[in-house]
């Protein structure tokens, strides 16, 4: 009885050990609200939720989050979030990782940037810059290419291939038109460039 007793024991932590639940190891997000309103509310949820459902310790850099109505998504000095995107899970996680994708770039990759950027320019030497084709800005458009792609191939690794491409065609026809175009059509150029210089998450 005793043998039988511990081997359920050993059973019921086995599979503990193999669930999904188990394995998640997301970092306890902080989370604020700009005004504490009905939508930002419901952004603070969605994101909460995504977090528990997928493991997002790799994709988190900063864990101070705020959502803000209003706000255009960005990721310094705090990474904020606005209510976008709450009837898309993918569309929201895609945008969670764009923006810790640049925290990738200046915490990690600060000394390399400048030789990135000439990398980057050199093989797409005529990439717009002008939003909603780029990002207003010469550099920011070219290493929008590196953040994109670690987008990419976050939600390639989080949601599988074909729901992570959808999520960057549909970006394509919406904003940074150029950049996701680029990223589309040129991944092997941009991730040799991100080999280079070891960027990843």
């Amino acid at each position: 009885m005793k043998g039988q007793a511990r081997h359920q024991k050993l059973l019921i932590g086995a599979l503990l050990i193999c669930s999904p639940v188990a394995l998640a190891s997301t970092l306890k997000l902080k989370i604020k609200t700009k005004h504490g309103n009905a939508l930002e509310e419901r952004k603070r949820e969605q994101i909460e939720r995504l977090a528990r459902q997928y493991d997002l310790k790799k994709y988190t850099l900063t864990r101070d989050i705020m959502i803000e109505q209003g706000a255009m998504n960005h990721s310094m000095p705090e990474l904020t979030l606005n209510p976008g995107f709450l009837d898309d899970d993918d569309l929201a996680l895609s945008a969670y990782i764009h923006e810790q994708g640049h925290w990738v770039i200046v915490e990690r990759h600060r000394m390399d940037n400048p030789r990135m950027f000439r990398d980057l320019q050199s093989v797409f030497p005529r990439l717009p810059t002008e939003w909603p084709q780029g990002s207003g800005g010469l550099q920011d458009s070219y290493f929008h290419l590196v953040v994109c792609m670690l987008e990419w191939q976050g939600m390639e690794d989080l949601v599988g291939a074909g729901r992570a491409r959808r999520v960057i065609e549909l970006k394509e026809h919406d904003h940074y038109t150029a950049i996701y175009e680029t990223v589309l059509h040129h991944r092997e150029n941009i991730e040799g460039i991100m080999k280079r210089y070891g960027v990843k998450f």
